[in-house]
């Protein structure tokens, strides 16, 4: 089966790293850092992005026989009672974010892990799994699901989906009702039901200025089944767009202009 390698033009769509993953052509990606279900025989994990099921893969002799279970919602629950205002502040002055738009999004210091955790969730608000952040990378809790990024904000008619937690907390920040995609090209199901439950009646897709963003931004848009429309900021990314004075009112200004597709 034909793939392709990771690179920093093209980073894994699971665990954003520029190396040791593999893309393959029928929608699957095989990540060496964020555990699934699905053990691949090279070491890593597989992870669907709505190809078909690859065959059974041989388990590394390293790897253990199951990927453990975890109450993510206890873990989560634990380590958010732990995290200290201190930490949280200064981490948001890491981010160039409010210590609201984190509190917003779940983000606890995960001690055992030394790594901010942020809840994922499926599109009724269960939470399935959490990824971690630190130095020296982004990666999930072993046993994790993916899920969405959501952010305990009222609901408004525009749902903005972002890529990841930090961009959730960045649109939190500019007043948008945000929800985040767990990467470029995951999350359609889960956002079409989230979409629904609060009433949402268009959705903007927040996307990277390049081939695999607006490629994922597009696929997922497609299966929110509501209008739609991307929008790519004048940044690095939404977290990058806020830090430089980006507002509301300019992303707003900008989808004056937007095209929205049918859903």
């Amino acid at each position: 089966m034909s793939f392709s390698r990771v690179s920093k033009l093209s980073p894994c769509p699971i665990c954003d790293k520029p190396d040791w993953c593999r893309v393959f052509a029928d929608g699957w990606v095989e990540c060496m850092r964020v555990p699934s279900d699905k053990p691949a025989k090279s070491g890593g994990w597989m992870h669907s992005q709505g190809g078909q099921c690859p065959p059974p893969t041989a388990r590394s002799r390293f790897q253990s026989p199951t990927v453990p279970t975890i109450n993510a919602t206890k873990l989560h629950r634990d380590w958010l009672s732990a995290t200290t205002p201190a930490a949280l502040a200064a981490f948001a002055v890491e981010l160039g974010l409010s210590v609201a738009a984190l509190v917003a999004t779940g983000a606890a210091w995960a001690a055992p892990y030394a790594a901010w955790a942020f809840p994922m969730a499926d599109g009724q608000g269960n939470i399935l799994g959490i990824r971690l952040r630190n130095e020296h990378g982004k990666f999930a809790v072993r046993g994790s699901r993916q899920g969405l990024f959501l952010a305990n904000v009222t609901p408004q008619a525009c749902l903005f989906v972002c890529e990841g937690p930090t961009d959730t907390a960045a649109a939190v920040e500019l007043g948008l009702f945000a929800v985040g995609r767990p990467n470029c090209c995951c999350g359609g199901a889960d956002l079409r039901i989230y979409a629904r439950r609060h009433a949402c009646r268009h959705v903007v897709l927040v996307a990277d200025n390049d081939k695999p963003g607006l490629d994922g931004a597009r696929k997922v848009g497609a299966q929110i089944q509501l209008p739609w429309a991307v929008y790519v900021p004048p940044a690095k990314d939404l977290r990058d767009f806020v830090r430089m004075g980006g507002t509301r009112g300019m992303i707003e200004n900008t989808l004056k202009g937007t095209i929205w597709q049918n859903g």
